[in-house]
């Protein structure tokens, strides 16, 4: 089964296993276990006293079912607000505390793609408020020149668990409902169980927060018909005091960082190169805005990368000048709705209009059909650029979570 990369979880060195069913396996981790809602009884808003006249019995009589009913219906919206709020609010505190608190693990992360169902086991070290290490192994990255095929990616700028920061919490405020379950339990921890829902009610996604800490444990994602098409999970976790901080891998060393130059307002970063004939889109289908936007120099020219979201789908896009080569090693060529592109994981690259465009994904299939439909069409692979494992790349060294 082919490994993924992922926006967000930076790339190093580590294990990778092969997870037959990975999707349905995971459900034997006991994540499933959620108690019913409860709130203490002194926290739920007092509901409005309803008064008859004393004299009139009959009037009582007739009267008393709608009261039950106004006071039943009044009960149930003050008890939805409470859900509603402390849902937002968890998920708020969770994403401050995936930057605070120390812990080492394993992740994994399972998602349905472009060219089928594709996982990635990752070791990650994360120190209180600063540094983040993750490792892992991608075919699609490694220098075949380097027999061990390991290195490591230090993360400087620490972010999120599983997709929980301040950035995108504010942007989930926006477009879902974020509503307290109840108690549960994942990676055999007690957690505080997030359901994230559709405009329509219909269920988006899923969080188990660790009790203790806060840090995220789990996140589920759901399509719009229901179907699971993401798991993300630690398999193992502890908090608090960390081994000593990885060293390099086997090759000697971390991979030169690009300086990406972050954009204060990335729409009007947009329109300046729009303007210098650059063809970038504002917006994304699948009623994703652009949140972020950096760009950076390299040997073969100027990066610029754009970061679109609704808070859970996320679709990280790379542009750069030029075309891609006549062979794209690690790269499976896919028709996708009369586009050939090319696939790697959860990233996908093409060549259009003078350009190459990689994205790499965390959003429903249909979604990322849609984003390349809306992109300038592909054009025949050429010799004049080498971008496609290089684009690849440099996927590993922004973090577009941050």
């Amino acid at each position: 089964m082919p490994t993924m990369r992922r926006p967000g979880l930076l790339v190093s060195a580590a294990v990778t296993i092969t997870v037959p069913g990975v999707l349905a396996a995971l459900a034997v981790l006991g994540h499933e276990r959620v108690a019913p809602v409860t709130f203490p009884a002194d926290s739920l808003p007092a509901a409005p006293v309803a008064t008859v006249p004393a004299a009139d019995t009959a009037q009582v009589r007739d009267a008393a079912p709608g009261i039950v009913k106004a006071e039943q219906d009044t009960i149930s919206t003050a008890v939805a607000s409470a859900r509603e709020a402390a849902g937002l609010r968890l998920l708020g505190r969770s994403a401050a505390a995936g930057l605070a608190t120390s812990y080492q693990g394993v992740e994994l992360i399972a998602q349905l793609g472009v060219d089928g169902a594709v996982t990635m086991i990752s070791d990650v070290w994360h120190r209180s408020g600063g540094l983040t290490i993750t490792r892992t192994t991608d075919p699609t990255e490694l220098d075949v020149s380097q027999p061990s095929g390991f290195y490591d990616v230090d993360n400087r700028s620490p972010e999120g668990v599983f997709g929980v920061t301040k950035t995108l919490v504010t942007l989930l405020g926006r477009h879902y409902v974020a509503v307290y379950r109840g108690n549960g339990s994942a990676v055999g921890r007690p957690a505080l169980v997030v359901d994230l829902h559709r405009g329509d009610g219909s269920l988006a996604a899923r969080f188990w927060l660790d009790s203790q800490t806060m840090v995220p444990l789990r996140r589920d994602v759901y399509d719009t018909s229901a179907q699971l098409i993401s798991e993300d999970a630690f398999v193992q976790v502890q908090f608090g005091s960390l081994a000593a901080q990885p060293g390099a891998a086997a090759n000697g060393g971390s991979p030169d960082k690009q300086a990406w130059a972050k954009a204060d307002v990335p729409a009007k970063l947009i329109a300046g190169l729009n303007g210098s004939g650059w063809r970038l889109p504002a917006g994304l289908p699948g009623g994703l805005p652009l949140y972020a936007a950096a760009q950076t120099q390299t040997g073969m020219g100027q990066v610029v990368y754009l970061g679109y979201s609704d808070g859970l789908s996320v679709v990280s896009l790379f542009v750069q000048r030029g075309t891609l080569p006549a062979k794209m090693a690690g790269w499976a060529p896919v028709n996708l709705n009369g586009h050939l592109v090319y696939v790697a994981g959860h990233s996908i690259t093409w060549a259009g209009r003078g350009s190459v465009y990689t994205i790499i994904a965390d959003a429903p299939l249909q979604t990322v059909k849609q984003v390349v439909a809306s992109m300038p069409p592909a054009a025949s692979p050429g010799f004049l650029g080498r971008m496609g494992r290089g684009l690849h790349r440099l996927a590993a060294l922004v973090n577009p979570f941050g």
